[in-house]
């Protein structure tokens, strides 16, 4: 073909090697850096080590079943019904609803929607603030019961709420952390293992 140089443009590498040097020293440090482990990446974090040993407890020379059983009629006495009960994975869901009002919050949503309402000569009364204060909670409990091949067992319980209004709407979805509550849980369960071998 007539008007086209088919020849490879040739490249001067030479000319480039300023740029080429610093590019292959970034490259190298980004491999070596990918190549290094940060230990503290897989390390559980010290609230998460918290959460655990507030959540867990463990029962002495005792059977599964033995605290299964103590743990269903645990969770029943405070008012959960039994969702699903996973025998072979020692498993128990739970759920319960609970009233979410607080009282301050109602007197404070009552006292600025009145103010609202006389403010506005009656035509803003729509009782907005006091529509959105906490109502009800929904409260599903997560036990699970681990083996641990010496004749003990690890128990371990998870409890997650959701608070709506009074319109019905979600207000708040959270995980409960207050140490109270398990503390006061793991002993009526511990109450009630003692029990249950007994065959009380």
């Amino acid at each position: 073909m007539t008007g086209f140089d088919m020849r490879m443009p040739v490249v001067n590498f030479a000319s480039r090697r300023p740029l080429v040097v610093p590019a292959l020293l970034v490259i190298s440090g980004l491999m070596s850096s990918c190549g290094t482990t940060q230990p503290e990446y897989f390390s559980p974090s010290q609230s998460s080590v918290a959460a655990r040993k507030m959540q867990a407890r463990v029962y002495f020379s005792v059977e599964e079943a033995d605290v299964m059983s103590a743990a269903a009629a645990v969770l029943q006495d405070m008012g959960y019904t039994i969702d699903e009960v996973e025998l072979p994975l020692g498993v128990i869901s739970a759920s319960k609803r609970a009233n979410a009002t607080s009282r301050m919050q109602a007197f404070g949503s009552l006292t600025l929607d009145s103010m609202k309402c006389a403010f506005t000569f009656l035509i803003a009364c729509d009782g907005e603030r006091y529509g959105g204060i906490d109502d009800v909670q929904d409260i599903r409990l997560t036990l699970v019961s681990m083996p641990k091949g010496d004749g003990d067992v690890t128990v371990r319980v998870t409890i997650q709420r959701r608070i709506y209004d009074k319109r019905g709407r979600l207000s708040e979805q959270s995980t409960i952390s207050d140490a109270d509550v398990y503390e006061s849980l793991f002993a009526k369960l511990s109450k009630s293992v003692f029990l249950e071998r007994q065959g009380i």
